[in-house]
C-alpha cells in the first residue's frame, strides 16, 4: 500500500482550522482574564502604563497574533511562538497582581491545561519556562510584595474566567476528540476493508470466521469458498484491467446477492468467501446456484464470447474443531470442483455443475 502524503491545500486547511480555534480561545481568554486582573491592579493602585499594557494584551494582541500566524510561511510554528508570548504575559500579570490567590490560581491552571492540550508535556515545559521568565522579570517592578486580599469584586470578576472559558475549552476539546474518533473509525475501517473491491479483507474475515464458528455450536452455519475460473488466462489474454473488472464485478454480485446476515469477504487472489449463518448445506447450494448464474452474465468488451464462471466449495460448521479446519474443508471442496471441471458447486459429499 503506498504511503499517503496530504496535499498542500489539505495541510493548509488543517492549519487554518487550528489558527481559527486558537484565535477564538485567545480572544475569549484574554478578555476574561482582563476583568479580574484589572480589578486587582486598580486595588493596588497600578500605573496607567500597566493598565494600558493590559488593555493591549486583552484586545489587540489576539488580532496581532492571528495576523502573525497567517502571514508566516510556517503558521503552526508561528502560533507556538505566540503561545510562548501568552505564557510570558500570564507570568507577568500574575506578578503584577502580587500573586493574588484566586485569579492567579485560575489563570495559571488555565494556562497549564491549555498548553498541555495543545502540545503535551513538551509545550507545557516550554510554556512553564516562559511563564517563569515573565514572572521573574516583572516581579521586581511590583516591589516583590504579595497581595493576598480577594475582594468581592475580584471574586465575581474571576467567576466568568473559571466557568465560561472552561466550558468553551471543553467544547473545543470535545470537537477535536470527536473528529479524532471519526478519523480513527475511518482508519480502522480502511484497515479491515479492501478499497479496490469494497469487501472485508482477510484480517476481518478471520475475526468473523472465529465468531460465526463459535455461534454455530448452537446453530447451523455454512461456509462457501469461491474461486474465479481462469482469471490468469483473462489477465494474459486481455490484460490486467480486464481481470480487475471481473474481480470487481464478482465482488458487486456477492454484495448484492447475499443476505443481510451473510458475510462476503476476500480470501486472497482470485478467491472469495461467503459465511452463511443459520443456513443448511441445501440452502447454501441454492445461494451458490444464484451466484453462478449471476456471474455467468459478466461479459468483457474485448471478447463478446467470454463467459465468467465460478467454482464454489461448501462446508458446514459441523465436525470441525475450530474455524481453521472449517475453512480448510471448504477450500478442499473448491479444489475438488476445479479438478472436476470448474463452474460448479461441491462439498465433501457431493459436487454439482451448472451448464
Amino acid at each position: 500500500m503506498p504511503y499517503y502524503s496530504p496535499g498542500e491545500s489539505l495541510v493548509r486547511e488543517r492549519s487554518d482550522r487550528f489558527l481559527r480555534r486558537m484565535y477564538f480561545m485567545r480572544m475569549l481568554g484574554t478578555f476574561l482574564c482582563f476583568l479580574p486582573i484589572l480589578s486587582v491592579l486598580l486595588e493596588r493602585g497600578a500605573s496607567w502604563i500597566a493598565i494600558f499594557l493590559l488593555t493591549l494584551n486583552a484586545f489587540v494582541w489576539p488580532h496581532v497574533a492571528m495576523m502573525i500566524s497567517q502571514r508566516s510561511k510556517h503558521p503552526n510554528q508561528a502560533e507556538f511562538r505566540n503561545l510562548a508570548f501568552d505564557a510570558i504575559a500570564g507570568g507577568a500579570w500574575v506578578a503584577q497582581m502580587g500573586v493574588c490567590l484566586l485569579p492567579s490560581a485560575v489563570i495559571t491552571s488555565i494556562l497549564i491545561a491549555d498548553r498541555f492540550s495543545a502540545g503535551g508535556w513538551q509545550l507545557l515545559r516550554r510554556a512553564a519556562l516562559f511563564y517563569c521568565i515573565g514572572f521573574i522579570v516583572c516581579w521586581p517592578f511590583t516591589g516583590m510584595t504579595f497581595y493576598t486580599t480577594v475582594t468581592d469584586r475580584t471574586l465575581w470578576l474571576t467567576l466568568p474566567l473559571s466557568t465560561i472559558y472552561i466550558i468553551a475549552f471543553s467544547a473545543a476539546n470535545y470537537s477535536i476528540s470527536r473528529k479524532l474518533r471519526d478519523k480513527q473509525h475511518e482508519l480502522e475501517k480502511s484497515a479491515l476493508m479492501d478499497p479496490f473491491l469494497g469487501l472485508p479483507n482477510r484480517r476481518l474475515l478471520d475475526r468473523r470466521l472465529m465468531l460465526e464458528f463459535e455461534r454455530s455450536k448452537h446453530d447451523l452455519a455454512c461456509l462457501m469458498v469461491l474461486g474465479v475460473d481462469d482469471l490468469k488466462m483473462v489477465n494474459d489474454l486481455f490484460g490486467r484491467e480486464a481481470g480487475d473488472y471481473v474481480l470487481r464485478s464478482v465482488s458487486a454480485i456477492l454484495r448484492q446477492e447475499t443476505g443481510l446476515n451473510d458475510f462476503p469477504a476476500i480470501l486472497g487472489g482470485d478467491e472469495f468467501v461467503v459465511i452463511l449463518p443459520g443456513v443448511s448445506e441445501e440452502e447454501a447450494y441454492a445461494v451458490g446456484y444464484r451466484l453462478l448464474l449471476k456471474t455467468s452474465e459478466i461479459r468483457l468488451s474485448q471478447d463478446e464470447g467470454f463467459q465468467c464462471s465460478l467454482s464454489i466449495g461448501v462446508a458446514t460448521s459441523k465436525h470441525h474443531e475450530d474455524y481453521h479446519q472449517w475453512l480448510a474443508t471448504a477450500e478442499r471442496a473448491l479444489m475438488n470442483v476445479k479438478r472436476n471441471g470448474k463452474n460448479s458447486i461441491g462439498s465433501a459429499g457431493r459436487a454439482e455443475a451448472v451448464a
